[in-house]
């Protein structure tokens, strides 16, 4: 939210009289800043991770001649895994970064933070589960060409991989959609409160 916006809002919640026993408006929307710049830092982030791992993987392709067309094929597809993560997660950067803009008005500032929070819902369903499937599919794929050699090795191999992303989609993405959607909702009921609360004076 520009300085503009914030010293107005700021304004008008202490000329509303009745506010003795209201937040401080100074608190709810410096905790508001506070989180989007933290969401900011962390697709910031995973952006970066993204592009290096991205690079990585790109040069071992490039790098290596593998015997099978599946270990290459494995890795274009988690290459577009890769970019198709960087794409939601810059979308959803972006959409945060808008609340910058010093002309937006505080119930413009307040549907940046709903349209943010839609953005993540899409990404959280549609598309995680994409990026999960280009990923596993891609792993998988990859992996044959040196799994096939020896059987035991294989079955451990492809066990601990599938086994690693089954945690990750069955129980570190539902933990992180929980905390996410419990931190932004919490600020999107601030903002509520404080625009309401100023409508009805």
């Amino acid at each position: 939210m520009s300085m503009q916006n914030f010293d107005g809002l700021k304004n008008m919640w202490q000329q509303a009289g009745s506010g003795n026993d209201l937040p401080d408006a100074k608190e709810v929307l410096a905790k508001v800043e506070a989180v989007r710049k933290k969401m900011i830092r962390k697709n910031i982030f995973l952006i970066t991770t993204l592009a290096l791992t991205f690079a990585f993987i790109a040069w071992v392709g490039f790098h290596y001649d593998f015997e099978l067309i599946s270990t290459r094929i494995g890795i274009i597809i988690t290459l577009v895994a890769i970019v198709s993560g960087i794409l939601f997660s810059t979308k959803l950067a972006k959409v945060l970064l808008k609340p910058n803009d010093p002309t937006l008005s505080n119930s413009d500032y307040l549907q940046q933070m709903i349209s943010f929070r839609n953005s993540m819902r899409f990404m959280q369903t549609k598309g995680m589960a994409l990026y999960f499937l280009l990923l596993s599919t891609g792993i998988i794929l990859y992996m044959y060409e040196f799994a096939s050699r020896d059987l035991a090795f294989g079955i451990i191999a492809y066990s601990l991989t599938l086994g690693w992303i089954a945690f990750n989609w069955f129980y570190l993405r539902k933990r992180t959609i929980r905390k996410q959607e419990k931190e932004i909702n919490e600020q999107i009921a601030a903002l509520e409160g404080l625009n309401s609360n100023l409508k009805k004076d």
